[in-house]
């Protein structure tokens, strides 16, 4: 299905909505529906303000919070020199504050038919300190690299990638769902705007393929309880289900591919370090479509499912890049032509030194030494013409590196006050993911831990899946994955007055990448070393604990994150419900990478989103 037929489709959705006379849920629906039993309309929906208290700091991968601002750093390049990084640190005193609404409008036209519109609309006053690039003097070229942009997905060559959404700096408009359905008996068929959820587990995805996640928000930092639910990405497609009288299920989909979305830069939860400019070719991939089935069932007491899906990743990979910026190195008339050619442009948001330079690339789960040779075997003549020339060593990287910041910076003409930006390319790469799982409900003595214990089993095997090489090679790098997950989940109860708790314990292996698809051979570098990677695979253990209380009024929450490398995420929460339509929620994001090496976990670098959130809504 092409992307301007699914455009077609949404629009004539909106076309069908709009016409509808509304009939709004309550008591007064159920007498008016009576009238014409075969079509009404329900809405309902909420507004919710969410508030994050910062409690760690500042971003390390934006301008504001980059650690070598207006530190004293030695160089070693063509000469000795120390240079100060401009730049302006600024602890946040809140990492997030939204205020969000939701309708949604549920339409019966018959009892087989009807249409599901979800609009939701969020506004983000920008209450932080704010990166102000004209303070540093940046000329960088990017649409998202000078005043922060906190919604538009900005990608080359395309002004709306998804095509549902509506974003601006401080607001974004969309319709995470805008479906016709079609419901006869045991044949459910969907068409439009939709979100596809496979799979079981809370932290990790393993049989959950189909969609990609929107990380703007919030980042992955939300309520565990939700399981990404609010996070899918959306997309046009048609989804067919049909269940067989033996209680198999056979589902399947086709869909406009859709890419998952990362936090802008200079932004609370970016995590792409801003010295990067970031070239997204989604508009090559635009008319892409993914497509998968799923079949799930019983024989006997064992539940069994199987997934097939062939996908664009919608985490995508990156490469070095031409800059395309023609700005001549000071000093150097014409050099920049040259250095347009390669992925490099002069801007003091750059990088300034070597020790930043190692730094960040181990933040970034990169090679530092590898990087540097790429960015000159894979752009020459041009690199050459400039005076780079591959390195055996880490220590003559570190020496060259700092030749160049000292060139850029002006050392020519007796200046220090700039520094080296460089672009990458964001790709999507095919891939095949061939799946399954196994499900079996223990039968142990009634009110025990073992009885009605629902063990769950997850594996996906990808072949020639492509990652980001650690050198940001144009050529990637690609190898087969295999992913697993492990969950136990049941209701207990423990005490006669209170409800049954929920518990569920997790564990993940990746064989070739950590929890966000990072290639675990580009781990466990440092300013003074590069990558060693380690073996293995990547390995974490997850848990949550759900206790409601009487009446339901307050629900305790708890969940547990934690990289077996060293990282560790605590979430304690609560949530107060005293009617039908005020709910409050209040938790804390406790993250702590440094329980091992931070370059080899998936929380380290990530610590300054120690946070209390809460969250106060009214739904209607």
């Amino acid at each position: 299905m092409t992307t301007l037929k699914m455009t077609a489709l949404s629009a004539g959705l909106l076309a069908i909505l709009a016409s509808i006379p509304v009939v709004y849920a309550g008591a007064d629906a159920e007498e008016d529906s009576s009238a014409n039993s075969s079509f009404s309309t329900q809405i309902s929906g909420f507004i919710r303000s969410e508030t994050a208290f910062n409690n760690g700091g500042a971003d390390p991968f934006n301008q504001n919070g980059n650690v070598f601002n207006g530190v004293a750093t030695a160089r070693n390049g063509a000469f000795q020199d120390t240079t100060i990084r401009s730049g302006h640190t600024d602890d946040q005193t809140l990492n997030m504050q939204i205020f969000r609404g939701e309708l949604t409008a549920t339409t019966h036209f018959s009892s087989e038919l009807s249409a599901v519109a979800k609009l939701r609309a969020v506004f983000d006053p920008a209450w932080y300190n704010e990166f102000d690039p004209t303070r540093v003097n940046s000329q960088a070229i990017g649409y998202l690299y000078g005043e922060p942009d906190y919604f538009k997905f900005h990608t080359q060559g395309n002004a709306r990638p998804n095509p549902l959404e509506w974003a601006g700096r401080n607001y974004m408009i969309d319709f995470p769902a805008l479906f016709l359905e079609y419901n006869r008996g045991a044949l459910d068929i969907r068409v439009g705007n939709q979100q596809i959820a496979w799979g079981q587990a809370i932290f990790f995805r393993v049989l959950d393929v189909p969609d990609g996640l929107d990380l703007r928000r919030h980042s992955v930092l939300d309520y565990v309880s939700e399981e990404y639910s609010d996070k899918r990405v959306p997309a046009l497609g048609a989804r067919v289900s049909y269940q067989f009288k033996n209680d198999w299920l056979i589902d399947g989909y086709v869909q406009k591919f859709q890419p998952s979305v990362y936090g802008n830069p200079n932004t609370p939860y970016n995590t792409i370090p801003t010295q990067f400019t970031v070239h997204d070719l989604y508009a090559n991939y635009n008319d892409k479509a993914d497509f998968g089935m799923r079949a799930k069932g019983n024989v006997g007491s064992l539940g069994i499912q199987a997934i097939y899906a062939h996908r664009y990743n919608p985490d995508g990979v990156f490469r070095w890049t031409a800059s395309g910026v023609n700005r001549d190195i000071p000093g150097i008339p014409g050099s920049g032509a040259a250095l347009a050619c390669t992925p490099f442009e002069v801007d003091p948001t750059g990088v300034w030194s070597a020790n930043e330079w190692m730094y960040y690339a181990a933040q970034a789960r990169l090679d530092g030494v590898g990087g540097l040779n790429s960015a000159i075997n894979d752009f020459q003549p041009c690199s050459g013409a400039l005076g780079a020339a591959p390195v055996p060593s880490f220590d003559a990287a570190r020496q060259e590196l700092d030749t160049f910041f000292q060139l850029a910076g002006g050392a020519l003409v007796g200046t220090n006050i700039s520094g080296l930006r460089g672009h990458i390319a964001r790709d999507y790469k095919v891939e095949d993911n061939i799946g399954g799982g196994l499900s079996y409900t223990l039968s142990g003595e009634p009110g025990s831990l073992t009885d009605q214990m629902i063990i769950n089993w997850e594996v996906l095997y990808t072949p020639n899946r492509t990652f980001t090489s650690p050198d940001l090679n144009v050529n990637f790098l690609k190898t087969n994955e295999w992913t697993t997950a492990l969950v136990v989940e049941k209701y207990q109860r423990f005490s006669e007055t209170l409800p049954a708790t929920y518990i569920v314990g997790q564990f993940m292996y990746k064989s070739k990448s950590d929890l966000f698809g990072r290639y675990i051979g580009g781990m466990g570098g440092s300013e003074t070393q590069a990558p060693t990677g380690y073996g293995g695979g990547f390995k974490a253990i997850a848990l949550a604990v759900q206790q409601p209380f009487p009446n339901l009024i307050w629900r305790f929450d708890f969940a547990l994150l934690y990289d077996l490398q060293g990282g560790l995420l605590l979430q304690p929460a609560v949530r107060w419900k005293p009617s039908g339509n005020l709910t409050v929620e209040a938790f804390y994001n406790y993250i702590n990478g440094h329980l091992g090496k931070p370059t080899k976990n998936i929380l380290g670098g990530v610590d300054y989103a120690d946070e209390l959130t809460l969250r106060v809504g009214y739904q209607f």
